[in-house]
């Protein structure tokens, strides 16, 4: 992971706003319909080489590829895995008891097209080459530039747990360890060409208020030891500074009053063998948790991408806003421990999104001018 000693880096959480002829076109092939498969592949290229410049113009340095190949942050497993089949379905203890609610988020065209399906025989791989288009995709649009100014994201092993109840494995633990093996060609894929490894791993904390039915999953204080030590054999031999996990407590808008606090879950996150841990510090909910790094004590080399902006709502933070965020855990944990990121992707799954697109990129050029703020109050420097 690209650090600095001598100002705040700014990256995100990694899925943008996708192109809505792009967008069509997947929806297109998850429907069963027709696509023109080298057509997708051309658009896909062309989409990553705008996002990626689009990133640089508003003063991102760490750049995805905006996870634009993917129908969503977990469901690509389906085009990339086998051992999957079915359909599951999603339940949220804060959403439960407001069925309205649930109805506006849940009940549209986009949650039509995010299928959650269900573990019925071994896991392994199918298209081994996925990946590798995606890698050659993001190193041409980063157009010669150092891979390490730029990351790619992968679901973790705890996550399709989470998401794809097991009818197959004779254990929890069991499936973990298939779903590790089979993860790991991924995670060493993107880091053998020199890219930052993102692990999204949302279970560890969306474990204690929400499931898929079915799961094998029986308490969140069950899995997230379980899926920590999965994580770590997928990652054996991948140098933990290429490497940052991010938590979040789910990117939808309900009300999240049963998020379970990151004091409860951060013993057990900071087990892993990773060089940098994100978790959300922008929204109302999680805003205040930045203390929890008061009590705990990081371990050498680790740094924190802590979200100071909300992908749930379309109000654009102000800059000072950010620069504080970031000033007063910088004051705990030291400014070089600190990259300022967004709580979540904008577009976690395609058009599954609170913020409006245009609004996306208003909100990550105030992250990288609040980025600047709190440089010149950390570092006495102007950005350049």
């Amino acid at each position: 992971m690209n650090r600095s000693n001598d100002r705040i880096l700014v990256t995100h959480a990694g899925s943008l706003p996708r192109p809505d002829d792009l967008a069509e076109m997947i929806w297109a092939r998850i429907d069963g319909k027709p696509v023109d498969e080298a057509a997708l592949q051309a658009r896909i290229e062309s989409a990553v080489a705008d996002v990626v410049a689009k990133q640089h113009e508003v003063g991102v340095d760490i750049v995805s590829d905006g996870e634009l190949s993917k129908p969503g942050f977990s469901t690509y497993i389906e085009d990339r895995f086998e051992g999957f089949a079915g359909r599951s379905e999603f339940q949220a203890d804060d959403v439960a008891p407001f069925p309205n609610l649930a109805m506006r988020l849940f009940a549209t065209d986009s949650m039509a097209h995010v299928i959650f399906s269900n573990c019925v025989g071994p896991v392994s791989l199918k298209d081994k080459e996925a990946v590798h288009r995606d890698i050659e995709t993001l190193k041409k649009a980063l157009d010669g530039a150092d891979p390490g100014t730029a990351f790619m994201g992968a679901v973790s092993p705890g996550q399709i747990a989470f998401n794809y109840p097991n009818q197959h494995y004779g254990s929890h633990e069991e499936y973990l360890g298939a779903l590790a093996d089979a993860l790991s060609y991924e995670y060493r894929a993107i880091t053998d060409a020199g890219f930052n490894l993102q692990i999204d791993s949302p279970d560890l904390a969306m474990a204690a208020h929400s499931r898929s039915v079915g799961s094998s999953i029986t308490s969140w204080d069950q899995h997230l030891p379980l899926a920590i030590e999965a994580l770590n054999a997928a990652l054996d031999g991948i140098p933990p500074e290429q490497v940052r996990l991010h938590v979040c407590w789910g990117n939808y808008a309900g009300p999240h009053h049963c998020d379970v606090p990151l004091a409860n879950i951060i013993d057990d996150v900071l087990k892993a063998n990773v060089g940098t841990i994100y978790p959300e510090g922008a929204n109302p909910r999680h805003e205040h948790e930045w203390e929890v790094f008061k009590d705990v004590k990081l371990p050498d080399g680790m740094a924190v991408i802590i979200g100071c902006i909300d992908t749930k709502s379309n109000y654009v933070e102000h800059p000072k806003v950010v620069a504080n965020r970031l000033t007063r855990l910088a004051n705990v944990i030291g400014r070089e421990n600190v990259l300022a990121g967004t709580d979540c992707g904008f577009d976690t799954f395609i058009r599954f999104s609170q913020v409006d697109p245009d609004v996306a990129w208003l909100k990550l050029k105030a992250l990288s001018d609040g980025a600047e703020l709190a440089t010149r109050e950390l570092f006495g420097v102007a950005t350049v």
